[in-house]
């Protein structure tokens, strides 16, 4: 049969948006059936709900006590900021020992996960790491927390790792750690330290402050911190920095210290 040149690129057009119909319509082996389109949309959202959903309870975190309130906070800083101070504060418990994020006194939980235990150590990279199985057994809300805290960089290289030596990591989706203990410095006490703070630099994307923490070293004191003081081995200062930075999610400490 013949057809004009006219009939055959009309033709050929009409194939080709039929296949390409044939093809956006067709339902690939696994995936939601064009039938479940309703379900299909619902669920496309689930991914991004519960992101906002995790944002959102991460920027309430860590839980804050009453006596967590009343840590000293620089007073030139807003109330925005010395909240974001007193959350990073609570976090930095870590350094006494990175056991105590996952200490139910300090940080509450009402769901600990009882699937596992403590002793279910994974190694990796040649270490023991712990499963958490309290407030932050969710690597999600665990990191999330601290990105609404801190710097990428502050938390790649002095808090989650530091000197190559990595603390946290997730394992399944269920946070791990590098079970290590310090201990506090022997002069500190909440009640006793005066927490002094002096406003370095602030330009509108940066803020950096000096800290120095007065220890009682009288009476106030242990004896073990007096008669170290009379001998020499304590001072009854300790001076350190922090600094704040400004980027397109808000305020987060880019350096952080703690006194005790």
């Amino acid at each position: 049969m013949k057809y004009s040149y006219g009939k055959i690129v009309l033709m050929a057009v009409w194939c080709a948006v039929f296949l390409a119909g044939c093809t956006i319509g067709t339902t690939p082996a696994g995936s939601t059936s064009q039938s479940e389109g309703n379900a299909s949309s619902v669920s496309s959202s689930e991914p991004l709900k519960e992101e906002t959903e995790n944002a959102d309870q991460a920027s309430l975190e860590p839980p804050l006590s009453e006596k967590d309130k009343q840590v000293p906070v620089p007073a030139f800083l807003t109330e925005e900021q010395q909240l974001l101070y007193l959350r990073a504060y609570k976090m930095e418990l870590i350094r006494i020992g990175t056991y105590v994020i996952d200490d139910p006194d300090r940080f509450p939980c009402e769901t600990p996960d009882t699937s596992k235990t403590y002793q279910e150590s994974v190694v990796l990279g040649g270490q023991e790491y712990h499963p958490a199985l309290n407030r932050y057994q969710s690597w999600d809300l665990f990191y999330d927390t601290l990105q609404s805290i801190f710097t990428e960089d502050y938390l790649e290289n002095s808090y989650l790792s530091s000197d190559g030596v990595l603390y946290f990591c997730s394992v399944d989706g269920q946070m791990y750690y590098l079970s290590t203990e310090r201990g506090y410095d022997p002069r500190y006490d909440q009640d006793t330290t005066a927490m002094d703070f002096t406003l370095l630099n602030e330009t509108p994307d940066q803020i950096d402050i000096q800290v120095t923490a007065t220890y009682a070293v009288d009476e106030q004191a242990s004896p073990v911190v007096q008669e170290g003081f009379k001998q020499g081995l304590f001072t009854d200062t300790y001076t350190y920095e922090i600094s704040l930075e400004r980027g397109e999610d808000g305020w987060r400490f880019s350096r952080f210290g703690v006194p005790f």
